[in-house]
């Protein structure tokens, strides 16, 4: 109950703390009312719709004996609108809904099943492949020419990786499916976290470097911008099976510490994503947000040995990246 209390709290005061720095930015830029009637409109519902969140989590926090399982509905909305505005309010709302008990009604929640680590394909076989990706990704990728080109490479390292780990995709897919709603919960909740500490990351990083983003997600930005689809399904279908497959798949037959496996397996998960792009030590600093990234997806691994708990993180990870690339896409 505290804890639930407290949460609210956090995510009011991080969404007020929003409030006053927008506010106080649009008094210094004498941008209070804009000549732009849609952006008045916009502007007006975006603190309406923070100050009644706000105000109804203030009172599920300071109200006595309550049931915050019976607000589930409520928590949930205010988290998606406090999601939209402040990422961090957002996140804190939800990481409160996913503790709550949506239907008493329900049957009681299962415990995860506990597997242990099995080889289901000779770990030399897993790691020829991966030094195949590997080659192709970074030494092949510069001959290739054309959209077409691009994509068959990518669809050969997927393929590669795929068969290797089909027995293992099969006998964890099978485990998945029968224990969906414990699997995702735990995914959602590691998923959340993860949010957070990104997030806080990647403003002390821009404000140290004074840069606005990573040399990976800009090149991204470049080319979903010429070429939506096909970079949306990439980063969101390809991405998510290939590189949990290369990075958590290969390095957890090697290593068996869980400690190391977290470390080692994160780090070169984000050296992955700077190594090729960056020219600068500002510009390779973000190497620590995408290993954070691949730390925490690393430790969801380890504490399911279920691959498809990954892939499920790695999409939803992804799936906000595009969406964040749609939005300056068309609205930028």
């Amino acid at each position: 109950m505290e804890k639930a209390k407290k949460r609210l709290i956090l995510s009011s005061i991080f969404m007020i703390l929003y409030l006053v720095l927008n506010l106080a930015y649009v008094v210094y830029k004498n941008e209070l009312i804009s000549k732009d009637m849609t952006d008045n409109i916009s502007n007006l519902l975006f603190y309406v719709m923070s100050i009644i969140g706000i105000i109804y989590f203030f009172v599920l926090a300071f109200k006595k004996n309550i049931d915050f399982n019976k607000h589930y509905k409520g928590i949930l909305f205010w988290s998606i609108i406090f999601f939209i505005y402040n990422i961090i309010s957002g996140v804190i709302g939800f990481m409160l809904y996913t503790d709550l008990d949506k239907n008493t009604n329900k049957k009681k929640k299962r415990e995860l099943p506990i597997i242990e680590y099995k080889e289901y394909t000779n770990k030399y076989i897993c790691l020829f492949a991966f030094l195949i990706c590997m080659f192709i990704m970074f030494f092949l990728s510069n001959y290739i020419n054309g959209v077409i080109q691009m994509i068959l490479m990518y669809v050969v390292i997927i393929t590669i990786m795929v068969l290797v780990f089909r027995k293992q995709l099969a006998h964890d897919f099978k485990l998945f499916r029968e224990y969906f709603r414990e699997y995702i919960s735990l995914t959602f909740k590691t998923w959340l976290k993860s949010l957070v500490v990104m997030m806080i990351l990647s403003i002390t990083i821009q404000i140290i470097t004074n840069t606005t983003n990573s040399n990976n997600q800009q090149n991204l930005q470049d080319m979903f911008n010429v070429a939506p689809i096909i970079i949306a399904l990439l980063t969101m279908i390809y991405a998510p099976i290939a590189e949990e497959l290369m990075f958590r798949g290969v390095f957890r037959k090697f290593i068996s510490n869980e400690k190391l496996f977290i470390i080692i397996s994160g780090v070169v998960f984000g050296l992955m994503h700077v190594i090729d792009d960056s020219k600068t030590l500002a510009e390779f600093s973000y190497v620590i947000i995408y290993s954070v990234l691949g730390c925490y997806l690393a430790s969801l691994y380890y504490k399911t040995n279920n691959i498809f708990t990954n892939i499920s993180f790695h999409f939803m990870q992804n799936t906000l990246g595009v969406i964040g690339m749609l939005l300056l896409k068309f609205m930028g």
